[in-house]
């Protein structure tokens, strides 16, 4: 946990004894009173936490002092088709913590749609990843998150003015690597384990997406979502 965050208002009351956070707290980093810890309110400012006292029943009481805005989300929208639930929490964790602006998940015609329906999304326990995520990448801005059961839904609910990138390893027109933005944004679909269809590769066509590789060897989607967010993250200039 490198950075403590907070839900608006939540500091003002007692961090109970149970909650992860407190745990940390007292195992990890072995706080006392008067020490001060890097802290965030989420979506908000980020700034420093004061160990004001430690309740007999061991909740924490802070005083927040907020200093300064969170850094800038990379403009960079990720599709993904949907993995198996263990995959796609640690893509939620890895990427938030890699400062994507927004994190799509879609059905596909060869991928297993009741991985939408697991209980990482029906208990919204997506949740717990990226606030992992963002503590992990000292960041207070939550990404977007968003599910879809049809990729031309999730192809409608792009934002305006992205560049449009599609990951296949059949009939690819131009390495990732090459790739120079044109516009301020990017988006970027990984296929599931067993890739797109031909439908799929319709739909990309018919949408303006041009299509890219990641050399000739056959990836995880794991593998591929990070290796194509690091390659458009550096032509931003994010890294």
């Amino acid at each position: 946990m490198n950075l403590l965050l907070l839900n608006p208002e939540e500091w003002k009351n007692p961090l109970p004894y149970d909650d992860p956070r407190s745990v940390h707290i007292r195992s990890i980093l072995k706080s006392k009173v008067s020490d001060s810890l890097d802290a965030g309110i989420i979506n908000g400012l980020m700034g420093k936490a004061v160990i004001r006292e430690i309740l007999p029943e061991g909740s924490y009481l802070f005083d927040f002092h907020g200093e300064r805005e969170p850094p800038a989300l990379c403009p960079l929208t990720l599709i993904i088709g949907i993995p198996r639930p263990p995959t796609a929490k640690r893509l939620l964790r890895d990427l938030t913590a890699a400062g994507v602006e927004r994190i799509f998940f879609t059905a596909t015609d060869l991928g297993e749609k009741s991985y939408l329906t697991s209980r990482l999304w029906s208990r919204e326990e997506y949740k717990d990843a990226v606030l992992l995520g963002m503590a992990q990448g000292e960041s207070t801005r939550m990404p977007e998150i968003e599910k879809f059961y049809s990729l031309y839904k999730c192809i409608d609910h792009l934002p305006d003015e992205t560049d449009l990138l599609a990951m296949d390893n059949i009939n690819p027109e131009f390495p990732l690597k090459t790739y120079l933005p044109r516009q301020k944004q990017c988006t970027l679909a990984i296929g599931p384990e067993r890739g797109w269809s031909d439908r799929e590769r319709e739909i990309f066509k018919e949408r303006g997406f041009t299509i890219g590789s990641l050399g000739n060897r056959v990836l995880r989607t794991e593998t591929a979502a990070h290796m194509g967010c690091a390659l458009v993250q550096a032509s931003l200039g994010y890294i």
